[in-house]
């Protein structure tokens, strides 16, 4: 028996190909019927059986894109998915129960992280000087107060 894959002569008797490992179980051995194979739409002369997930087109192994949803062209694989606003909102949940993962000590450096940001933009915000109004006396530097010594 040769092997489909690495074309090597095996013994009949063998379930795995002895130089690539191929199991010979899982390769068809029936023949294939002229209205099954199809031609790769790149490669005219290369026959397939594969085809995309997404349009149908024949593809060869050399235009395949393996991806999460199976396989595609490789016109189909440049397509982005628009993003969701409920994917958006998974993932910042996923990210904020993931802060319990980081242990106390870890939780501790999110609260002085946090409080000192909040400190940075507290001290970087303009406090107004109290303006004296036109019926009260302006303030001196140094001038007594009304203190008991």
């Amino acid at each position: 028996m040769n092997c489909p894959r690495c074309g090597r002569e095996n013994d009949p008797s063998n379930q795995f190909c002895g130089r690539c490992g191929l199991e010979f179980a899982q390769v068809s051995t029936a023949p294939h019927d002229a209205a099954d194979v199809m031609y790769c739409y790149r490669h005219p002369k290369e026959p397939t059986r594969l085809s995309c997930g997404r349009c149908g087109r024949p593809i060869c192994t050399r235009c395949v894109v393996i991806g999460p949803a199976g396989p595609r062209c490789r016109e189909c694989a440049k397509q982005n998915v628009p993003i969701s606003a409920r994917g958006v909102a998974h993932d910042v949940a996923s990210s904020v129960r993931g802060i319990g993962r980081l242990g106390p000590f870890g939780i501790y450096y999110m609260i002085i992280l946090g409080l000192m940001v909040l400190g940075f933009v507290r001290g970087c915000l303009w406090h107004p000087q109290q303006v004296p109004t036109p019926d009260q006396p302006p303030v001196e530097q140094g001038a007594p107060t009304n203190q008991r010594v």
